[in-house]
């Protein structure tokens, strides 16, 4: 929220309805009850931080990557919302930070839209539209997220992350421009293939977050090993994408 904004609507206080705010403080509460009951009786993060992983079959480890990241966007959405609760019963209405729940997207450019929407406004305000933005996307996006990785702490794993996603978005973009709405949209087919670049973005996503933030380098080693050298490994990703 930038502080034009606050003194906006300092000057001119928002009207916020009493139901609204009510179920917005219900929501709230849901939120922190499943935190508990998510750190209660699944131990993913123990996992996690002590390397357990190995021996477990490839779905566990992959249960156990995606529900570190389920972990990692509760905890940051809880004090988010917080604070906007507590703005909101002051009358100050900020932007929401998680818009959607991290396992509720299909497209990458989507997830990071609503992921920490604040800062990724100024990120789209400060440094990806002056390095030219969508008319330089390669460069904008690599600064933005090299930017963000040494913002969260400057460690390899980070990097890698941030360089991940720069690498990742890139099929999206080809392919959505490719096989654009607009042209193809009313093909019977179409469908079909945009649910398969979904599956593929998801992996993608479940990748370049694994390294960044649950199990780094030596983890994903691990995990790709496992994927890949192994029937129910391969199986662990080709079955959800021809469910697609």
């Amino acid at each position: 929220m930038t502080f034009n904004d606050f003194y906006w609507q300092f000057r001119r206080p928002t009207f916020i309805n009493t139901d609204k705010l009510l179920g917005y403080a219900v929501r709230f509460g849901v939120c922190i009850l499943t935190m508990e009951v998510v750190l209660h009786y699944m131990y993913v993060v123990a996992i996690k931080d002590a390397k357990a992983w190995y021996g477990d079959t490839p779905m566990e480890l992959c249960m156990i990557g995606f529900w570190n990241l389920i972990v990692v966007w509760l905890k940051l959405l809880i004090p988010w919302r917080f604070f906007r609760l507590w703005a909101l019963v002051d009358g100050i209405d900020p932007p929401e930070n998680m818009i959607r729940c991290m396992a509720n997207n299909y497209t990458i450019s989507g997830f990071w839209r609503g992921w920490h929407r604040s800062y990724n406004q100024w990120l789209i305000r400060y440094i990806y539209v002056p390095l030219g933005g969508s008319s330089n996307i390669i460069l904008s996006t690599l600064v933005s997220f090299t930017f963000v990785a040494i913002w969260h702490d400057l460690q390899l794993r980070l990097l890698a992350w941030g360089w991940l996603i720069t690498l990742f978005i890139l099929p999206e973009l080809i392919l959505g421009r490719i096989f654009n709405e607009k042209q193809y949209g009313d093909f019977w087919w179409y469908r079909y293939l945009r649910a398969l670049g979904g599956v593929g973005n998801i992996l993608m996503l479940m990748v370049a977050n694994l390294v960044g933030f649950v199990i780094g380098l030596e983890g994903m080693r691990y995990l790709g090993a496992q994927l890949l050298s192994s029937f129910s490994g391969t199986s662990t990703y080709v079955y959800p994408t021809c469910q697609s």
